[in-house]
């Protein structure tokens, strides 16, 4: 009698996963100080949670109107940072969303 279990997608990867995953390299993803999980000596792990986090904190954009003084990274601001339909916090609606998504899960509404 064998058991069909599905796992999930990897949540936690290594530092040159992350890189890979985000598109960068070991050195600039390591200078992105996102946060880790320390597993011990030599065995650091990323969550996919907190570099999708750190990815949409980040993101810019660029425009040849911008006055001088306002020159340097504009944060774009998402739209979807109105109230969900269904209430709560946004921050916790996006983490559940967020978690769904790493683990390969799909949410009903």
């Amino acid at each position: 009698m064998g058991v069909n279990v599905q796992l999930p997608v990897k949540r936690y990867l290594t530092r040159e996963e992350a890189a890979v995953w985000l598109g960068v390299c070991v050195d600039t993803f390591l200078g992105l100080n996102i946060p880790f999980v320390d597993l011990g000596p030599r065995c650091k792990r990323w969550d996919i949670i907190d570099i999708e986090d750190f990815a949409e904190q980040n993101k810019a954009h660029n425009s040849a109107r911008t006055s001088a003084s306002q020159k340097g990274r504009q944060i774009c601001v998402s739209s979807n940072a109105n109230t969900p339909p269904n209430g709560g916090l946004i921050g916790q609606t996006r983490k559940v969303a967020a978690t769904a998504k790493a683990l390969g899960l799909t949410i009903k509404s």
